[in-house]
């Protein structure tokens, strides 16, 4: 599945790699890669808070590390699940 948002008025299109809701802090998260890759040639993974605004969904900075050992967690617990 993929979504589009737009950066520096560039409309770049993503895939979502995973997303859930931390039922600790009601905060919904969505992971995802606009296929480009790093130096290393792996490909460049994003991650961000997610929310509905008005009928469209707003993407937010992730605050903490509380946030990113989360979604790190999460990442590892799926890669695990489908064994990679």
């Amino acid at each position: 599945m993929n979504f589009k948002i737009i950066e520096d008025g560039k409309e770049i299109v993503c895939d979502i790699v995973l997303t859930f809701r931390d039922e600790n802090n009601n905060i919904n998260y969505i992971v995802y890669t606009d296929g480009t890759k790093d130096e290393n040639d792996e490909l460049e993974i994003y991650a961000s808070r997610y929310k509905l605004v008005e009928n469209s969904y707003v993407l937010e900075e992730i605050e903490n590390d509380y946030e990113w050992d989360l979604i790190d967690n999460m990442l590892k617990s799926k890669y695990k699940e489908i064994g990679n």
